[in-house]
């Protein structure tokens, strides 16, 4: 079998020394095109019809629960990958909803 040595990098004889230079500093700072932002652009208003996103505000809450209880939600964050926070968003918000409304009718 012949072995194939690499003498010289691949000729670029299209490109001048300023758009090797533009290629570099993208390639190098992560910065990607401009055809190819155009083309995201273009995807994420595809599938963003008619859909406005707003975020919430929040604020941190400390409570002070049993151990056994964090180490039960410690397991349901293994096993689900949610953050525990999370669980305990899904798991309080339907019961803190029935809770206000059942307040504001008596």
């Amino acid at each position: 079998m012949s072995s194939q040595k690499f003498l010289k990098p691949p000729a670029v004889a299209s490109k001048s020394n300023t758009d090797k230079e533009k290629l570099a500093d993208q390639f190098i700072n992560f910065m990607p095109s401009a055809n190819e932002l155009a083309e995201k652009n273009n995807k994420l208003d595809k599938g963003n019809v008619g859909r406005v996103t707003t975020k919430e505000q929040t604020k941190g809450v400390f409570l002070r629960f049993p151990e056994t209880l964090r180490d039960d939600l410690a397991e349901i964050s293994n096993i689900t990958g949610l953050s525990i926070n999370a669980i305990c968003l899904e798991l309080l918000r339907p019961q803190v909803k029935s809770k206000l409304k059942e307040l504001k009718e008596s």
